[in-house]
Parts: structure tokens; C-alpha cells; sequence
């Protein structure tokens, strides 16, 4: 007689069909070089992971997914050695459109400048010399060639201030297409800017109201305490407080409308937005911020310094109680404009790429930024044509 299904010995409780594999077991499923598994018969050994996929790719992160970089940077949030390596990368691999338009905006800027306060050196040396500023009349033959030289340092200023705006717009341009891989001409990087520029003198010529006004309403407020004849030691002692406060506030400013001018470019907006904007991307990283900036404007220094050291040395070479003679102030001027070149070359694209990276890196910590970064690098990868990039960085709404 057989059992039946009712006398069949029921399984323990929790058993199914499909039953786990034992501990130290590999399943049909699992990788053999996985802890737990075992190496074939003989001693043999597996063979080695394939290697990762050619190009596009940067790292692993923690869990081992590789990290896109079609160009410049990971299109991940950047760290400061991100940052840094991105603004070298981006020098090197397009030096033509980076150092050669630097070189070429700042000796242009150079030549202007030593064309204005050139003719003021000769005037003011021969006032020097003559008078030799023993006695009030001395100072007052000197008053007039100083405040032409004054004069001509501030239109200089003013030069290379409109210099410096559109030779950073146009590298901000160039980053914006090095983030993935392109290179631009010199040509290219004009035409995405030329539209910009109104808007970038006027940010420049804003930021400097700012900071000027900062300033100048301590300086008017000290200055009628003292012809009102308040006490010296209250008066210096408000100074102090006055002039710490002062440069406080105007790093601040500076600090959160650091990436107004990337706005401009990239996003196509104008002053008002984009310091608005860059005032909301600075938000809650303010200090991360400006550590990077002011980091960086030390190496900046420091590089510019070791450039130009050389032309400044040469300069002194010679009697130090020798009388100083006009040539000699041309020849320190040029040396220095020599100096002041090869140092703007070099230090300009660095320190507008890390500007502009810094504000790619918020707006991936901020606003997710970089997934779209990687969608659009992966659909460049398959082959799709990609979106414009002069409407990749720009958001659907700039305001939210």
C-alpha cells in the first residue's frame, strides 16, 4: 500500500523550493571574484575583470560607478583639487584660445596704459629734480605733474579694468564648452560674448560703486567728526571700528557676487538677475566660497609675483645714490609693463577658471545641475546632436 499525499512528511516550517545557496557558496548568479566564492580546481585563478569602458570616464566613486568627464572636469560636485586641475586642463588643452587671448587682451590693455602715463613721467621727474621738494614752494611745483600722473593712473585703471571684464567673459565662455571636451577659436569665444559686454561693465561698474560707497561714507564721517574737533582717540578709535567694518562688508559683497559674471555669460542674463542670481547660488556655502577665492587670489599673488620679480630687480640694478633720470623712469615703467604681461598671461585664465568652475559646482550642489550634465553628456555619447550650449546652462526658471 502506498502513501498518499496525507501521510507524505510535511517540510519544516520556512522551507521553500529555491533554497539559498550555503554560506561561502557561490550561486549560478554570483561573481567569481567575489568574497565568499572559490577559486576553480588546481589552484587556478579567474581571469581578471574586464577594464572599463575607453574615455568619458573619471574614477569610481564609493560603490565603484564610474564618474562622467567628457572634458574638463567630472560632472559630479567639485572639490577644490577639481577645481584647480579643471582651470590647468582647461589652459592646456586649448592654449591657443586661453594663454593667447590673455596675452593679447593684457598687452593691448599694457600698451594703452603706458601710453597714457608715459608722458606723465617726464614732467614729473624734471619737477623732482629741479626743485628737489625741500620747501612748500617745491611742493607746489610738484602738485601739478602729480595730479597728471594721479590722473592718468586712474584712466589706466579704468583701461584695465574694461580689459579685464571681457578678456574674464570671454574665458568664461571658452570653460563653458571645455566642460565637454570642445575647443572654440579666439573668434568664437568673441562672438559669444560681444552681446555680454554692455552688461559686464555695467556689473563691474556696480561692484566698484559698491565697494567704493562702502568706503567713502566712513572716510566723509570721520573727516566732519574731525573739523567738528571730536576728541583724536574717538575719532581714530571709530576709524578703526569704521574701516574693519568697511572691509568686512565689501568682502562679503564681493564674496556673493562672485559668480555674477558667469551668470551673465552663461545664462544670458543681466545685472540685476544675475547678481540677484549669484547672491541665491553663494547662499548656504558662503564660507566654502570664499575660502576657494581667497586661496586662490593668494596663488594668483604669489605666481604674478615670482613673474615680474625679475623685471622689478633689473630695474634697481645700478648706484642707488645716483640721480634718477628720465630714462630711467621709462625703462622701469616698460620692464614693469613687460612684467605686468607675461604675469596676466599666465595667472588671467587660471583664475577666471576656477571662478567659473566654482560657479558650476554650486549650481550642482544647489540645483542638481549635474545631472543634467550627465544626461546630456550620455546623449552625446550615443550619438545625439546635444543641446546648444548657449542654452544648456541656462535654466528653465532662474528665478526659483
Amino acid at each position: 500500500m502506498t502513501d498518499g499525499p496525507g501521510d507524505r512528511e510535511q517540510p519544516p516550517p520556512g522551507w521553500s523550493p529555491t533554497q539559498p545557496p550555503a554560506y561561502g557558496s557561490p550561486g549560478p548568479w554570483a561573481d567569481p571574484n567575489a568574497p565568499g566564492s572559490y577559486p576553480p580546481p588546481g589552484g587556478g585563478h579567474y581571469p581578471p575583470p574586464p577594464p572599463p569602458p575607453p574615455g568619458g570616464y573619471y574614477g569610481g566613486g564609493h560603490y565603484g560607478a564610474p564618474v562622467l568627464k567628457p572634458g574638463i572636469i567630472p560632472l559630479r560636485p567639485l572639490q577644490l583639487g577639481d577645481l584647480y586641475n579643471g582651470a590647468v586642463s582647461f589652459i592646456r588643452a586649448n592654449p591657443k584660445a586661453t594663454l593667447g587671448l590673455s596675452a593679447l587682451v593684457v598687452t593691448i590693455a599694457e600698451i594703452i596704459t603706458l601710453a597714457i602715463q608715459l608722458p606723465t613721467f617726464g614732467p614729473l621727474a624734471d619737477a623732482a629734480l629741479s626743485t628737489g621738494a625741500t620747501t612748500a614752494d617745491d611742493f607746489e611745483a610738484l602738485l601739478g605733474p602729480l595730479a597728471a600722473l594721479v590722473g592718468s593712473a586712474l584712466l589706466s585703471s579704468v583701461v584695465t579694468a574694461v580689459a579685464m571684464v571681457v578678456l574674464t567673459g570671454m574665458l568664461t565662455g571658452i570653460i563653458g564648452r571645455a566642460v565637454f571636451g570642445e575647443q572654440i577659436s579666439i573668434g568664437q569665444a568673441w562672438n559669444i560674448v560681444k552681446g555680454r559686454v554692455p552688461s559686464l561693465l555695467g556689473l563691474a561698474l556696480l561692484q566698484s560703486l559698491i565697494v567704493f560707497g562702502v568706503f567713502l561714507g566712513p572716510v566723509v564721517l570721520l573727516v566732519m567728526l574731525a573739523a567738528a574737533g571730536a576728541p583724536e582717540g574717538a575719532v581714530a578709535l571709530l576709524a578703526l571700528v569704521l574701516i574693519t567694518g568697511g572691509v568686512c562688508l565689501a568682502v562679503f559683497l564681493y564674496t556673493k557676487l562672485s559668480l555674477a559674471g558667469s551668470a551673465i555669460v552663461l545664462e544670458g542674463l543681466g545685472v540685476g538677475a544675475a547678481m540677484s542670481r549669484s547672491f541665491r547660488l553663494v547662499k548656504g556655502d558662503f564660507w566654502r566660497v570664499f575660502g576657494i577665492l581667497l586661496l586662490t587670489a593668494i596663488v594668483v599673488g604669489l605666481v604674478a609675483a615670482a613673474v615680474s620679480a625679475p623685471f622689478s630687480l633689473f630695474t634697481s640694478i645700478g648706484d642707488p645714490n645716483a640721480p634718477v633720470t628720465n630714462g630711467q623712469f621709462y625703462i622701469a615703467a616698460i620692464l614693469g609693463g613687460v612684467g605686468a604681461i607675461i604675469a596676466g598671461t599666465i595667472t588671467n585664465p587660471f583664475s577666471a577658471g576656477v571662478t567659473t568652475l566654482l560657479y558650476a559646482d554650486r549650481r550642482m550642489r544647489a540645483e542638481a545641475f549635474d545631472l543634467v550634465l550627465q544626461t546630456e553628456a550620455v546623449e552625446r555619447q550615443q550619438g545625439a546632436p546635444g543641446t546648444a550650449p548657449e542654452n544648456l546652462w541656462r535654466p528653465r526658471n532662474p528665478w526659483s
